[in-house]
């Protein structure tokens, strides 16, 4: 049976309508209403012009909870609007004017090679074995500082939070997808790139999501929860189909 695309995060607003910051640029009017959502795009619609704007959902921040004068949902990204298309922003590259003091040869240009200048090297001190012994140690610290600091993040989750709860704690997935297991259950993945972490989610008969656990990018388990029957949910993590 094919899943249905997750909820969009524009989709609690119903026909609410809201304004995009940073505005898109290039459309004067910036009022929009939720129109529907795919697996990787969301459709609004400007209020005034009607013109339909597909968005890829990676892009979509979070929802305000204020409404004052209007709903404010964040951009993760800087978009324009050109030729009926929405795309990314891409600022252009300023060149920087001559000083009043500064002539023209002076400034590294393709035609005018930059002046070479004498330096003076100083004897080398340290032997490369002792140089990556210490970068290796910085990057092992750097490490289970990130660790650390990703583990620390779910102490407060249970398997009494759902989706709107996990949204709360932690905040809005970068991307979210389902998988069904061999014996028909369904999981909700919720990635987080930026924490280097999946939240898993277990989708109920009435479709109520319950947090079980969350891995790392390599699949490996970060934090698992105590499931209905007594056992730990780490194994069942660790059985989930490649994602």
């Amino acid at each position: 049976m094919a899943l249905s695309p997750l909820p969009a995060p524009l989709q609690q607003l119903g026909g609410r309508r809201f304004s995009f910051y940073p505005p898109v640029r290039n459309i004067d009017h910036n009022e929009w209403i939720y129109r529907r959502a795919t697996w990787t795009e969301v459709v609004v619609v400007n209020t005034r012009t009607g013109d339909e704007c597909i968005i890829p959902r990676a892009f979509v921040g979070e929802v305000s909870y204020v409404d004052d004068p209007i709903v404010i949902v964040g951009l993760r990204r800087e978009l324009e609007w050109r030729e009926g298309i929405v795309r990314t922003y891409h600022r252009p590259i300023i060149e920087l004017p001559i000083a009043v003091n500064q002539s023209a040869a002076s400034i590294p240009h393709p035609d005018h090679p930059a002046p070479v200048i004498s330096i003076r090297l100083e004897p080398r001190r340290e032997s490369r074995a002792s140089l990556r012994f210490g970068v290796g140690l910085v990057l092992s610290a750097v490490g289970c500082l990130i660790a650390a600091n990703i583990a620390r993040s779910y102490l407060h989750t249970s398997s009494a939070d759902d989706y709107a709860s996990i949204v709360r704690k932690i905040g809005n997935p970068e991307f979210e997808h389902s998988v069904r297991t061999a014996d028909g259950h369904v999981y909700r993945l919720l990635r987080y790139p930026r924490r280097k972490s999946i939240v898993v989610l277990a989708v109920g008969p009435n479709s109520d999501d319950r947090y079980i656990g969350a891995l790392d990018p390599e699949g490996r388990v970060i934090n698992s929860v105590t499931l209905p029957d007594g056992t730990n949910a780490a194994p069942l993590l660790r059985s989930l189909p490649p994602f």
